[in-house]
């Protein structure tokens, strides 16, 4: 909004001036009196003594005859000084009486160019109270005062040109999106009209009329539109990181994956998106996508170069990769590697458990893993490691090992209905074990 104020306060006095040489036509002219008392004014303002020019523009305002051109011109030079003075709230009300009083006229005070530049400021003025306000009320007031002005702008405007027709759509959008839960949709094919309106004027439009095309296809879910104009921006616009983001997350959202791992690609290769962040979300996609080769590869890749954040899920999940490609010894290095960097980690010994007895049918190295990972913290489930514990031991038939387990799983009320029972099948087997040791 800085930039556009200092449009608002490039109206100069020699502007204004044109005022006072009305067409022929309309034959107002400032009163003897007033114009005598402007000279004053207008040293003042030269010297920009702008408390001075005020308090003789209030003075004169206060003299002059109610609904006159002198207080329709003397109204527009107050506003003038307020903007100069970057107090741009207080600069609405003069400038809204100056053209609320030449309206009134017919012909009007000021010809047509001096009224649509004023009504184009108060448009900019209103917009800027709408976004800094955090009255809810107010900000509908605003805004709609704010469009009023430039729609007629825009009407009275034979050649607009593209930053107003930018600030026109702009309005619109946060007009547009001002209740999230209820989007019009309506402004937002306004804007969206204005942005390519304004793109059509120039041939190298501004990057702010592309975002603001892409958010208004966005919020009407024409995500096919979206994309492509996202290709045409990535592809103008290589070195902007955003677009590159932005391009992926449509992608993903209309689940066109194999899209999306071609824009991580295309993206890391002008140097962007290859932080561990992303590259874990390019190992995710490739994941369900059931590339597990391409998973692995980038996982241990970065799981060694640092390229990829050396955590807990980052092992687990390339663990997971090498089973999904029936390398379960893989699968078991990788987890073991985990447990050097994460000692304390019974979650891994858990994991490592269930490979060896799930895949390779080797339930003494599970039994040793599971006793590992209860030694630990037992896991993300403790009840669920000492039920599996009590379960393969009693299968190796070391039924006091078994028995212990059990009744640590007892002891979790999620493990205590499953516990029971095992509980029980264990007691019977070292019954049947002792009977048969007295025969």
């Amino acid at each position: 909004m800085k930039q556009l104020f200092r449009l608002l306060c490039a109206l100069s006095l020699a502007g204004l001036a044109l005022a006072q040489q009305p067409a022929p036509e309309r034959n107002y002219s400032l009163s003897d009196k007033i114009s005598e008392e402007l000279g004053k004014f207008q040293a003042a303002y030269n010297e920009k003594k702008w408390d001075v020019a005020l308090s003789i523009l209030d003075t004169q305002i206060a003299k002059a005859e109610p609904g006159s051109f002198d207080v329709a011109l003397m109204e527009q030079y107050r506003a003038q000084i307020l903007l100069q003075l970057n107090q741009y709230s207080k600069a609405i009300e003069p400038l809204e009486k100056a053209v609320t009083l030449s309206d009134s006229k017919f012909p009007t005070y000021f010809d047509e160019r001096v009224t649509n530049e004023l009504v184009y400021f108060l448009a900019q003025l209103y917009f800027n109270e709408a976004t800094t306000t955090k009255n809810t009320t107010l900000q509908v007031s605003y805004y709609d005062k704010a469009e009023k002005y430039m729609s007629r702008w825009v009407k009275n405007t034979k050649k607009p040109n593209p930053d107003a027709l930018l600030f026109y759509a702009s309005l619109l959008y946060n007009r547009a999106v001002q209740d999230p839960d209820n989007v019009d949709k309506e402004r937002i094919k306004r804007a969206l009209e204005q942005s390519d309106v304004g793109l059509r004027l120039v041939t190298r439009p501004k990057d702010a009329f592309y975002v603001l095309k892409l958010a208004c296809l966005q919020q009407l879910d024409r995500n096919v539109e979206a994309a492509e104009l996202l290709e045409l921006l990535v592809k103008q616009k290589p070195d902007n990181k955003n677009y590159w983001q932005q391009l992926a997350a449509i992608y993903l959202n209309q689940q066109q994956d194999v899209r999306a791992v071609l824009t991580f690609e295309r993206a890391q290769a002008h140097g962007h998106m290859n932080g561990p962040r992303d590259n874990f979300n390019l190992v995710g996609i490739l994941f369900n996508m059931g590339q597990y080769e391409r998973s692995a590869e980038l996982l241990e890749k970065g799981l060694k170069d640092g390229t990829l954040e050396n955590d807990l899920k980052n092992w687990e999940l390339l663990s997971g990769a090498y089973q999904q490609l029936n390398r379960d010894y893989k699968a078991i290095e990788a987890l073991k590697q985990a447990t050097v960097r994460f000692p304390k980690s019974g979650q891994l010994e858990y994991l490592i458990a269930q490979i060896y007895y799930g895949q390779l049918e080797k339930p003494q190295e599970a039994l040793d893993h599971l006793k590992k990972a209860v030694a630990k913290d037992g896991g993300n489930r403790p009840h669920q490691t000492w039920l599996f514990l009590a379960y393969v031991a009693y299968e190796l038939k070391q039924f006091d090992t078994a028995l212990e387990a059990a009744k640590k799983a007892v002891t979790f009320p999620e493990g205590a209905k499953e516990g029971e029972r095992m509980l029980k099948a264990i007691e019977e087997a070292i019954t049947d074990r002792a009977q048969k040791l007295k025969l």
